[in-house]
């Protein structure tokens, strides 16, 4: 809620989207005040090119899609296999057929 409110305040004439971005972190945050909690989940994204040469194609519609998404991607390297049983409509929680155990990782 700070940081959309310093850039609604931060010049003059705030744009529309910096208003609307502290509206809705108000509400978000008066959600949260009366009990509503705020969850972390995860989302997988595959992308199948049947020619190597459309990979970049491939690549760059995922870039543009997750940044109108606001959704913040990293690149898996390495586990492919594993990463795609995890996005398919299983019921799969990746979390739980992890090597290291929650409690250590948050050592890590």
């Amino acid at each position: 809620m700070r940081a959309a409110e310093f850039r609604a305040t931060s010049s003059s004439k705030p744009a529309a989207r910096d208003l609307l971005a502290t509206r809705a972190a108000a509400a978000t945050a008066s959600e949260e005040a009366a009990g509503a909690g705020l969850l972390n989940f995860g989302i997988l994204v595959t992308a199948t090119v049947l020619d190597p040469a459309r990979e970049e194609d491939a690549r760059a519609a995922i870039d543009s899609l997750s940044a109108t998404a606001r959704l913040r991607l990293r690149v898996l390297r390495g586990s492919q296999d594993s990463a795609f049983a995890g996005a398919l409509p299983l019921g799969l929680v990746l979390p739980r057929h992890l090597k290291v155990p929650a409690e250590m990782r948050n050592y890590l």
